[in-house]
């Protein structure tokens, strides 16, 4: 007699993902915040100084037990890192303040490069915009302006910086080259040739290329400054509640959006100033119908396009009456959505699977994975309940006899 026995196997469909919080340098004192802002001045001033806006707010954010560090000491990285690796975290990707030549916020990114033992994978996203002073309303001035001086000079200079990001051994790689972010794009006159450069000046270092990837926010309307890109990464929530999709009514996917998307960053920066002066409410959106959006597989500019995710959203601290607040987050709805988010990355077929998290520490944007008062550790609990949980298919495999 014939008996058919069915055996099911559990197999590994995809390499393991690979979570990579975005990392944010601003909570420790610099002279030039000193100057602008009022001596020892960090972001957490913002944090501490937010107020409830409704009934039920969450706001002010607090650290667990108080916990304000500082992050021009190494002992404060190295708790970091070592809460991040503990909840199933790959990897930061740190923001990078370049100036043609002036350098900001970057001692947390220099002691990690210096600290070697550290063994925790990282990148950086260059946040090319000009800063001025428009969180709180006062009247427009610049900081420090962002010029992207097109000559072979300044990208030397910032060459000679970024080379040792990239050759670290810790580096994060795509194929075998640094993975370098830059979130602007559209803002650097030349960047062809820019990128060019640095690919050749890598190639003489020994290195196998660079991979840039842009961090994309919303549509752009000039598409060619992505020439150069080899892959872009959605930041969430703003990518998908700015995609046309999601409100197709929206301002910024109209023709005057266009023209003003394409004026100098100064232009632009002075017509949200205008705004903020006339616009004095808050902005909701629902968390849930964000994240719907968010897990979506779409790809961008034909380009490899690595998802992003977000832990909340609510930048009170900033924008006080202003702020953009995505309503209704919690732990437990957060590791349902990033857990589906997990369950799409074998249908993606990314050379890495690369999920960008918004954020490790942007606590003045409510986006942060660190412990808080009000939820403790279970946002990284949710975190490590999604990476840990294995993408795996069901095979059958017939044994006759």
């Amino acid at each position: 007699m014939r008996v058919e026995l069915k055996k099911i196997i559990n197999q590994s469909t995809k390499k393991s993902v690979k979570l990579i919080a975005m990392y944010f340098p601003q909570l420790h004192a610099i002279p030039e915040n000193d100057a602008w802002w009022g001596e020892g001045f960090t972001d957490w001033n913002n944090v501490k100084s937010a107020s409830p806006q409704y009934d039920g707010h969450y706001q002010p954010r607090v650290p667990l037990d108080n916990n304000y560090y500082d992050q021009s000491k190494i002992e404060t990285l190295r708790w970091q890192i070592s809460l991040a690796k503990e909840y199933g975290l790959y990897g930061f990707c740190h923001y990078h303040y370049w100036f043609d030549g002036k350098q900001l916020l970057e001692t947390p990114t220099n002691l990690i490069m210096d600290n070697k033992d550290i063994d925790f994978p990282f990148c950086l996203s260059w946040a090319n915009e000009t800063w001025s002073k428009r969180w709180d309303g006062r009247g427009y001035h610049i900081l420090i302006e962002q010029t992207h001086i097109p000559t072979k000079e300044c990208w030397k200079a910032h060459y000679d910086y970024l080379i040792r990001a990239w050759t670290d051994p810790r580096a994060i790689k795509v194929d075998g080259k640094p993975v370098f972010v830059i979130y602007r794009p559209q803002r650097i006159d030349k960047i062809d040739e820019m990128l060019a450069f640095w690919r050749e000046l890598a190639l003489k270092d020994g290195l196998s290329g660079l991979y840039f990837i842009f961090q994309k926010q919303g549509e752009l309307h000039n598409n060619r400054c992505l020439n150069s890109f080899d892959a872009v990464f959605q930041f969430q929530p703003q990518e998908a509640v700015n995609s046309p999709s999601y409100n197709k009514n929206s301002i910024r996917h109209s023709a005057l959006f266009k023209v003003i998307q394409n004026l100098p960053e100064r232009y632009q920066d002075m017509l949200r100033l205008l705004r903020a002066k006339f616009v004095r409410e808050l902005t909701f959106h629902d968390y849930d119908e964000a994240w719907k959006k968010v897990i979506e597989i779409r790809t961008d500019q034909k380009l490899t396009t690595f998802p992003g995710a977000y832990v909340d959203w609510d930048n009170t601290p900033r924008y006080k009456k202003r702020a953009t607040i995505f309503s209704e987050a919690t732990p437990e709805k957060f590791n349902k959505w990033l857990s589906q988010l997990v369950e799409t990355m074998p249908q993606r077929n990314l050379p890495e699977n690369f999920i960008f998290l918004n954020a490790w520490n942007e606590w003045a944007e409510g986006a942060y994975l660190e412990p808080d008062e009000r939820y403790g550790y279970a946002y990284l609990e949710a975190v490590k309940r999604a990476v840990s949980k294995p993408n795996s298919t069901n095979i059958i495999v017939d044994n006759n006899g």
